[in-house]
């Protein structure tokens, strides 16, 4: 596989798409209970909003479609994640591309990607907003350094396009172009492309793809804002002093927990033209250091600004996610042959191709067996669903739960009854309730304990008034999906029939 790749660097696109194809047929042959991210997603294509929860709604829509189109499912689930991350590493290396002269480079650059945990594993788990940046990154990226070489009305009309969705990913995305102007700005040709008048197509393009959903946003600023801010304050010390260290002192560890594996292995490959590289310099390795240097000083500001105290690694990937261009460029303009090191560096991502996947599944699989610990793959709610469900005889007009993972987890089990989550109180559906139609009110005893959750019996009261009758709470304890005889999940719920 090597040899074909330095014989024909496009082939890495190929080889990529039948990497992805393996995970998404791995996700389908390990349990369907959903993971968070999953279980959110499914929970949301109950809707199409301009704006969901704290996170722009780009990926939202991508799942919402795809679901309506092909049908709840998990394969419909897991399609749209590994389609993604597909077109990650496809626009990766098309940006490799622009930027490198060596096609070897570019591969190299692109199977870096397996070197970085946040990415060949977080995301391939648990990321859907990041994910999307991460495309959408590329895109800007792909589109401004076009702009840059070939400026033409398509080149600043489709990065416009590319500004505006990367704005509907995640809102830190928009650090990116801040930084990238910068840097271009200091490029040789960057300021006759600024101030060409077609720039602005750019930016109208751009604020007209936003817009509908900065209208939401203007519109639900605590509900987009709320949980961010509360998870940057997590932990804070008291002091003011220790507040400005701290958020700092986390920042750069993150930085060098991100970026620490893609160096070592960069280290360990390239030896001594590794670090005699990091001397050289080049006009495209100037644009990336800048804009590393401007999101940098924009994130301690920020941090600086509002006390932060506790970053998600998440965070920080999809800016760092371009260190393994920027040393692929250091080499370059080194001088140093990638052919000389390229069947050496290769033999570590192709062999990370067929490690993940086995540990995944293996890992899944058989938990027990190796030592593992049940995770939310094995939380067994197809069990727990048909179990309540025949003994009632009935199906539920509706499901009301307390947070998001059973909310999704539900809906997947009951595809054609609305489910709520008072995690997300905002949201809400119409439904029908009768006597043959009761609510089912769901909750995990293992988080709130066994009495109904305050939220859950605020939900009724609010919602119901006195036609309901009390509710009779019940337990019962299910069988974890592959799990060791006596183990078990519990669940807690009650039918609630009108009075």
């Amino acid at each position: 596989m090597h040899k074909l790749l330095i014989r024909k660097p496009d082939s890495v696109v190929l080889l990529v798409a039948a990497y992805f194809i393996v995970e998404f047929l791995v996700r389908l042959a390990i349990p369907h209970s959903l993971r968070y991210d999953e279980s959110q997603q499914v929970f949301f294509s109950q809707w199409l909003e301009l704006g969901y929860d704290s996170q722009p709604p780009l990926y939202n829509w991508f799942q919402t479609l795809t679901i309506s189109t092909f049908g709840l499912s998990l394969a419909a689930v897991a399609i749209v994640k590994n389609l993604m991350l597909f077109l990650v590493y496809a626009s990766y290396y098309w940006l490799a591309r622009q930027v490198l002269n060596d096609k070897v480079f570019a591969v190299i650059a692109t199977l870096s990607l397996l070197t970085i945990p946040q990415l060949f594993w977080e995301a391939q788990r648990d990321l859907t907003h990041s994910v999307a940046q991460l495309l959408t990154i590329n895109l800007f990226l792909c589109c401004a350094v076009r702009t840059l070489k070939s400026p033409s009305t398509a080149s600043y009309l489709l990065t416009g396009i590319a500004l505006g969705l990367g704005l509907l990913s995640k809102y830190n995305f928009v650090l990116l172009p801040a930084a990238t102007i910068v840097a271009v700005w200091f490029h040789p040709e960057g300021r006759a492309r600024l101030f060409d008048k077609r720039f602005l197509l750019t930016v109208v393009v751009a604020l007209l793809i936003f817009l509908p959903h900065g209208l939401w946003l203007a519109h639900h600023f605590a509900v987009a804002s709320g949980r961010t801010l509360g998870i940057m304050e997590q932990n804070a010390p008291e002091s003011e002093l220790a507040r400005l260290i701290r958020g700092p002192l986390v920042f750069l560890k993150l930085i060098a927990i991100i970026s620490a594996p893609t160096v070592l292995v960069f280290a360990i490959v390239f030896g001594k033209e590794f670090f005699r590289s990091l001397r050289a310099s080049s006009q495209w390795t100037r644009f990336f250091e800048t804009i590393f240097i401007v999101v940098a000083a924009l994130v301690l500001v920020l941090i600086l600004a509002i006390g932060m105290t506790a970053l998600r690694d998440r965070w920080l990937l999809p800016f760092l996610f371009l260190v393994p261009i920027y040393l692929c460029l250091k080499m370059e303009a080194a001088g140093v042959r990638s052919e000389d090191f390229a069947r050496r560096f290769l033999y570590i991502p192709l062999a990370m191709m067929l490690l993940i996947p086995a540990i995944l599944f293996s890992r899944v699989t058989f938990p027990i067996l190796l030592g593992g610990y049940y995770e939310a793959y094995h939380v067994p709610y197809a069990s727990f669903v048909n179990q309540i469900v025949t003994a009632e005889g009935k199906r539920p007009g509706l499901v009301v739960t307390d947070d998001w993972p059973p909310a999704g987890n539900l809906r997947m089990q009951l595809p054609d009854v609305p489910v709520m989550s008072m995690f997300f109180g905002h949201l809400s559906l119409p439904y029908s309730w009768s006597s043959e139609r009761p609510i089912l009110v769901v909750w995990l005893p293992k988080r709130t304990g066994e009495a109904l959750p305050s939220m859950l019996g605020d939900w009724l009261r609010d919602n119901l008034g006195p036609q309901y009758a009390a509710p009779d709470i019940k337990k019962t304890d299910v069988g974890y999906l592959r799990g060791k005889d006596g183990d078990a999940y519990s669940f807690a719920y009650s039918w609630i029939y009108p009075k």
